[in-house]
């Protein structure tokens, strides 16, 4: 029974369809379960609330960092999706900023001062699990196979046995690597951004943190000595002083010099994670051969002035502004 369970549970995570991530959300959420506490009684009734709200963090956190798109529909994105992205519209109102947090750091205070708002997020969410995921997951090939949980379409709660929670909380690593490197194959099939199998696993790994940027300021004060502002043309104070992603570490998720520019602070905040203008992207190109140059004449030979070298010759400014455009 053990090896039927796990091997039906590997397949319906290795042979699931392309349209949306739904199945490895559900797939994740159970193996997460499986970890919550000791399953001793031989059948367990898991609530779809519970199962919902980790929809909601996954969702969240894949959203917020990286707003990676879920679904083969880019004109109706995933339902699921779209009440997780008018959730962290509402969080951005409230806080007035647009800074990233995970959800699980901010839950508690979304349910406190955005209850309404949560709750029919929640709603939403497990309505969506009753009518398209719950009862499909089961699913092989046409097949029902009860073997895996029992489900009537419709209620509140699944059953499944202690026994393969169990296998699942045993197998969880090896599990929750098959979910995320399937999770990753899937978005790239939506996605042009890069990286994005390392988006999809960072999430569970460790705390999304940005690198300091301030190893860059060597090279931009090389060539931007006055500290002219990229976006406004203006000279920046030093407690204004801001280094910017032109096009969006959210895209990238990697820190390259032939992208970071001195910024205002205000200037950072109110230009969020917009995508450039065809004119942002000419200046950016300009600015990298400019630098290149400057860099040589002053002989400045290190990793990072080779890859300012490779960009120019590969033309990475526009290959990756097409790709975060489409």
């Amino acid at each position: 029974m053990e090896n039927n369970f796990y091997n039906l549970f590997k397949r319906i995570i290795r042979e699931c369809n392309y349209t949306n991530t739904y199945k490895m959300a559900w797939a994740k959420a159970l193996v997460e379960i499986s970890l919550e506490e000791e399953y001793k009684i031989d059948i367990i009734s898991i609530d779809l609330k519970n199962i919902a709200n980790k929809f909601i963090k996954y969702y969240w956190n894949q959203t917020i960092f990286f707003d990676l798109i879920q679904g083969s529909n880019l004109i109706e994105i995933p339902l699921i999706l779209q009440y997780v992205k008018n959730l962290i519209r509402d969080y951005y109102s409230l806080l007035g900023t647009r800074r990233p947090d995970r959800f699980e750091r901010i839950e508690e205070y979304i349910k406190v001062n955005m209850n309404e708002e949560y709750n029919d997020c929640l709603t939403k969410t497990i309505k969506t699990l009753k009518a398209d995921v719950s009862w499909r997951f089961t699913f092989i090939d046409g097949k029902k196979y009860d073997e895996i949980y029992k489900y009537n379409k419709g209620d509140d709660k699944l059953e499944i046995l202690a026994l393969n929670l169990n296998i699942l909380k045993d197998n969880h690593e090896d599990l929750f690597d098959l979910i995320n490197y399937r999770w990753g194959l899937i978005l790239e099939t939506f996605n042009s951004s890069p990286r994005i199998n390392k988006k999809v696993k960072i999430i569970d790994e460790r705390d999304v943190k940005r690198s300091s940027l301030s190893k860059f300021k060597e090279y931009l004060d090389i060539e931007n000595p006055q500290k002219i502002c990229f976006i406004c043309g203006k000279n920046i104070d030093n407690a204004e002083l801001s280094i910017d992603h032109v096009i969006p570490w959210s895209y990238l998720y990697s820190d390259d010099l032939w992208n970071l520019v001195y910024v205002h602070k205000s200037c950072n905040s109110s230009k969020s994670n917009i995508i450039p203008l065809e004119e942002d992207i000419r200046k950016l190109k300009d600015r990298n051969k400019r630098l290149l140059q400057k860099l040589e004449e002053k002989n400045v030979n290190s990793k990072i002035v080779n890859e300012l070298y490779l960009s120019i010759q590969k033309d990475y400014v526009n290959k990756f502004w097409i790709g975060c455009k489409s």
